[in-house]
């Protein structure tokens, strides 16, 4: 059991609630009046969405058998770090071709180039936690 502890805090910490909190979002939403400022509303969010997932990047290098994986030191080198660049590139090459494809469609082509990436960051976000819950979940089948 203690060998379990450290790494129930590692998850705990990796999952900030106030940064994914839509609250901000929600207020800034409501308050715009057009396409491109839904589109500011998303990219202030996805900013946040970015931060905690550096964060979970961060705490999934400090799980001993990914730190050993890594090779590195956290975000700065190793594995994770061209793990998270490779994606980060993907994300913005995407998007930017999506924004690009929607130039005929309904709305403003920056309120989709936003929305995929708030899509996509949330959704890695996602993945990426549960890449630590799946670490610490200790080989153990839930009852």
């Amino acid at each position: 059991m203690k060998k379990f502890l450290p790494i129930v805090a590692i998850c705990l910490l990796s999952f900030n609630a106030n940064a994914l909190d839509t609250t901000e979002y929600d207020i800034c939403y409501k308050k715009a009046t057009d396409d491109d400022g839904i589109a500011l509303c998303m990219k202030a969010q996805t900013q946040r969405v970015l931060k905690e997932l550096q964060n979970v990047y961060t705490n999934l290098s400090k799980i001993p058998d990914i730190e050993k994986w890594n090779n590195g030191n956290g975000l700065i080198k190793g594995n994770l770090k061209d793990t998270y660049n490779h994606w980060l590139n993907y994300r913005n090459r995407f998007c930017s071709l999506y924004k690009l494809a929607s130039k005929n469609t309904f709305g403003s082509q920056n309120f989709h180039y936003e929305r995929c990436l708030l899509s996509l960051t949330q959704t890695h976000y996602d993945e990426m936690h549960s890449a630590i819950v799946n670490a610490n979940s200790g080989g153990e089948e839930d009852d």
